[in-house]
């Protein structure tokens, strides 16, 4: 149903619409996007690199949490290759892909969304994407773990003049999850979602560790939120958490 009117890109007015069972508000009709990604990567994002660093230090906690560090990694939608760049700088087995970016920093290593990976990231993609079902529909048919980035509505739905994550200079974002409506998209999907309930998610058709479960939660990833080594602080709690119970 209709949800409030917003400009995009400082020119289009947009009607936004919000579910009423599962709460997503999206962007139904952005006819505005080959201007907004007119470069694949949003100018304004001074935080790229520095949110990659991050994501690279809880990327491989959860790698080794899961045991999978001699395993095979995809990062979907992954722009210039910076995550996958440093991942390998890491000594991960990892690969990208980007159907609207060429990969700059890690060429020789561009991947296969029909290929079965041991872990899928995707990092800041999903409030790209109106469908995420038929978008993720062929990575899920091969993949069993997804982990992957969108902040959600906080419990009072924001309107766009209210909230930054609707980016409306950019034009970029057109959809905005609620817990529920990543519940359904990992259902569609045949996985389960373990979620920190504000911006990390893992969609995941296996058991997790118990380790695992720790570093998705709210207080460790909250704890991580703020700094690379407020994270990797919080990551080693994980880890020491690990080693105790092995």
């Amino acid at each position: 149903m209709p949800f409030d009117r917003a400009v995009v890109l400082g020119k289009y007015e947009v009607d936004f619409h919000r579910c009423t069972s599962c709460g997503l508000i999206v962007a139904p009709d952005p006819t505005w996007l080959d201007e907004a990604y007119a470069s694949a990567i949003y100018d304004g994002d001074s935080g790229l690199l520095r949110r990659c660093r991050l994501m690279s230090t809880l990327t491989t906690t959860l790698i080794r949490s899961e045991r999978l560090s001699d395993g095979r990694f995809l990062d979907w939608a992954g722009g210039y290759g910076a995550l996958t760049r440093m991942m390998r700088d890491k000594g991960f087995d990892y690969y990208t892909t980007d159907a609207y970016a060429t990969n700059l920093l890690a060429p020789g290593y561009e991947g296969d969304e029909s290929t079965s990976y041991d872990l899928v990231t995707a990092f800041e993609v999903v409030e790209h994407i109106s469908d995420p079902v038929a978008e993720l529909e062929k990575l899920a048919a091969v993949n069993d773990r997804l982990f992957f980035t969108t902040r959600l509505q906080p419990a009072i739905p924001p309107r766009p003049s209210e909230w930054y994550y609707y980016a409306l200079e950019s034009g970029q974002h057109i959809a905005f999850h609620t817990h529920r409506s990543l519940e359904v998209v990992a259902e569609r999907l045949g996985y389960q979602l373990t979620s920190n309930g504000d911006n990390y998610h893992l969609f995941h058709r296996v058991p997790l560790r118990a380790t695992t479960k720790l570093l998705l939660s709210p207080r460790v990833t909250q704890a991580g939120r703020s700094s690379v080594s407020a994270a990797r602080s919080a990551v080693s709690r994980v880890r020491a958490r690990g080693a105790s119970t092995t």
